[in-house]
């Protein structure tokens, strides 16, 4: 056990100093955008140490919160008079002698099984919470996506009416509203991803409202909602994500996104020039 331990060990050294000298190379980039990407890749590869490959650091600080939380309202409503809390410690004084022994001979054993079953306990409930806080954003995602095409679908039918309605009477076409413009070609639209993508730090997806935003600006989505772009991105097999955390210039921002992993290729020429820029 020990040997595959000081193995394990070894083979952690080894591969934290191999990726020090990658992340060494990564800092001595010159472009921003791609040192950025390079480094952010790099964070993903980092080495783990051996005494945590088993734990969920994550689920770990989740469930002690969520203990914490249970916890406390319980401790509040417990009221402890000074002349208790002096009592206690009269009574361990007094009664030091004889606890001394048992005390230092299991004590240490205590504590260790109370924060062995503490982060066991903390582990399960986080991964708990975290698979259902998960399941409840991959319903509500399908839900707004599933809305968003009977938004679509009703638009789509009013435009019809609205357009045969124009045909018979031509005086009262301008007060019809325009129906949803149809997509762009996939290869546009994977483009602009592609360009929005590269105006985070880490250049690794796009925000869907960034993307809304800056398709309007070249003459796209016309009559489109966030949900409609998440709609038409499922309905063409983009990995979607309900959060996705992103930053602009040292600024973070959390939004449904579309990751570039996946994405088939593109030419970056096709992203259209910006026609104009709404307020």
């Amino acid at each position: 056990m020990h040997s595959d331990l000081d193995d394990a060990l070894a083979e952690h050294s080894e591969a934290v100093t191999a990726w020090n000298e990658r992340r060494a190379e990564a800092r001595r980039i010159e472009d921003p955008r791609e040192r950025a990407a390079a480094l952010t890749a790099l964070r993903r590869e980092k080495p783990r140490h051996p005494y945590l490959g088993g734990i969920s650091l994550t689920a770990l600080g989740l469930g002690n919160r969520l203990i914490i939380r249970a916890v406390r309202p319980h401790a509040a409503r417990l009221k402890v008079t000074k002349q208790q809390v002096g009592g206690a410690l009269g009574l361990a004084v007094f009664f030091s002698p004889v606890l001394a022994r048992p005390v230092a001979r299991y004590a240490p054993t205590t504590i260790t099984v109370v924060l062995v079953l503490w982060v066991v306990v903390a582990v399960v409930v986080g991964n708990t919470k975290a698979a259902v806080e998960l399941a409840e954003a991959d319903t509500k995602a399908r839900e707004e996506a599933a809305e968003g095409k009977a938004a679509r679908t009703a638009k789509s039918r009013s435009g019809a009416s609205a357009e045969a309605s124009a045909e018979a009477e031509p005086d009262y076409a301008d007060d019809q509203e325009d129906e949803p413009q149809d997509p762009p070609a996939d290869a546009d639209l994977y483009a602009l991803i592609r360009h929005v993508a590269a105006q985070s730090d880490q250049g690794t997806a796009a925000h869907l409202p960034d993307l809304l935003t800056e398709g309007q600006h070249r003459g796209w989505f016309g009559g489109w909602e966030q949900a409609d772009l998440w709609a038409h991105l499922e309905a063409l097999g983009a990995h979607l994500v309900k959060g996705k955390k992103l930053t602009f210039d040292g600024r973070q921002r959390n939004r449904q996104a579309v990751l570039l992993e996946g994405l088939p290729e593109s030419d970056p020429g096709t992203v259209p020039a910006v026609l104009q820029k709404t307020g």
